[in-house]
């Protein structure tokens, strides 16, 4: 908080509160030294008073030995008068005779009051001393003394415990200790709100994959500031090297169509036909290649809008062109369902997972399941499987499993890839596993409302 004194032609500013980590956090540990030390000066008032208690109950028990002492050597009948003589502002006394009856079993004895008055003067204890009070919670006290001529001697003094000072002390000191922890609370969450944003942001930089990034405010503490100031700067920095990347590939990828072509129709004029086929074949391969490159980062470059498509249809397309070409395939579900997402990323995908199926498993079967606001597609082939230890890293791009999945079927590693990230983008989730006694199984989830991002 800035402190502007002088004039406005010669102005000088004061921060009352730091600007840096290190000075917040030791301005907040002085202020709890400070609290502390103010709660204990009062806690050492409190225990002044108990000493008052203690001194009250030394001057009770010389009070109560003179006037002992008195009416032992008084005549019977001058000691009710004298008893009253002997009573001021701090004691009531009074003197019973032999004969009139009093309570000595009383339901609030204060045996602990009686031990301290014995303890000052032993004389007391040989007197039969009894005190009580008429509450749990009084402060006042009541008691006798036994003569020897079996008469007693009866007083009563109020507000000599002081129950109030223990109870005060102890609310004084949860007041303190509460005040103390919501000021620390309050700091401290002022303190670590920009961190928590910074941590949000870093999270989701690791987990987004459409560069949708939040802009950090930088406020809070010098190094605080300093910081989203540099996650800000990596995030364009990101951005920048990601969309370079993006564009170089693509266009080197689509201009390599021209060239590839031109070898197709020289291929197409030799005499050799073995060198022919070969030299087609690896045109081949080059073309599928540059179109699954095409394919991966078609998304990055031109991320189209969601509409309401019809999932079942999509599927029941592509089965329809598999079995066009001798493919084995069936389809299990629902007539329809329908969903937003992307549709020529979502057919991608589909295309990319029944595609898999039948070039891996020789056919596809496809099952749709509607439930709890997500669609379930399950495609399954009677191929090899994956091996357990696969599964996982066959959803990286450019990662292909050797001896069952090589360029020679045409793939390269990027089908499940473009799955797992378009999914991802539909707000859904891809899981591998195989079916004991058939092949692999992907399971796609994606849910029926609008997709995230």
């Amino acid at each position: 908080m800035p402190l502007t004194i002088g004039s406005k032609a010669h102005t000088r500013t004061i921060r009352l509160w730091p600007v840096g980590l290190v000075g917040r956090v030791s301005m907040v540990l002085l202020a709890a030294v400070v609290l502390v030390f103010l709660a204990s000066a009062f806690f050492y008032e409190e225990a002044e008073t108990y000493i008052d208690d203690d001194t009250r109950i030394t001057q009770l028990a010389e009070e109560l030995s003179t006037d002992l002492r008195v009416l032992r050597t008084t005549p019977i009948s001058q000691r009710g008068l004298l008893g009253a003589l002997l009573s001021d502002n701090g004691i009531t006394v009074s003197w019973r005779p032999a004969n009139q009856p009093v309570d000595l079993e009383q339901p609030h004895r204060l045996r602990h009051v009686e031990d301290s008055l014995v303890l000052n003067d032993r004389d007391l204890g040989r007197a039969d001393i009894r005190v009580w009070a008429d509450r749990a919670d009084s402060s006042s006290i009541h008691g006798t003394l036994l003569l020897a001529d079996g008469s007693r001697l009866a007083f009563s003094v109020p507000g000599i415990l002081k129950h109030r000072h223990m109870t005060g002390g102890l609310a004084s000191a949860a007041i303190t200790a509460g005040a103390v922890a919501l000021a620390a609370a309050m700091i401290v969450r002022s303190l670590s709100t920009p961190l928590r944003a910074l941590a949000q942001v870093a999270d989701s930089i690791a987990k987004s994959d459409d560069m949708r990034w939040t802009v950090l405010d930088e406020r809070g503490p010098r190094e605080v500031r300093g910081l989203a100031r540099a996650l800000n700067a990596m995030q364009d920095r990101i951005k920048r090297l990601i969309n370079d990347r993006t564009e170089i590939l693509a266009a080197v990828s689509h201009d390599l169509r021209t060239p590839l072509a031109r070898l197709r129709l020289r291929a197409g004029f030799m005499d050799d036909a073995e060198t022919q086929a070969a030299i087609e074949d690896d045109i081949t391969e080059m073309e599928a290649m540059v179109t699954g490159v095409l394919a991966y980062l078609a998304g990055d470059l031109d991320p189209e809008p969601i509409k309401q498509v019809d999932l079942v249809a999509i599927l029941n397309t592509l089965l329809d062109s598999q079995s066009d070409r001798g493919r084995e395939t069936s389809y299990t579900g629902p007539d329809r369902c329908q969903a937003r997402v992307r549709p020529l990323a979502i057919k991608r995908v589909f295309a990319n997972l029944i595609d898999n199926a039948c070039n891996y498993g020789g056919d596809a079967h496809v099952t749709l399941e509607a439930k709890d606001g997500n669609a379930v597609i399950s495609v399954v082939d009677d191929g090899p499987g994956i091996p357990e230890a696969e599964l996982e890293k066959v959803l990286s791009a450019f990662y292909r499993v050797e001896g069952s999945r090589s360029r020679a079927t045409g793939g390269m590693g990027l089908g499940l890839a473009i799955v797992t990230r378009e999914v991802a983008r539909a707000g859904g989730q891809v899981a591998l596993d195989n079916v004991p006694g058939r092949g692999l199984r992907v399971r796609v989830s994606l849910p029926l409302g609008a997709a995230q991002g």
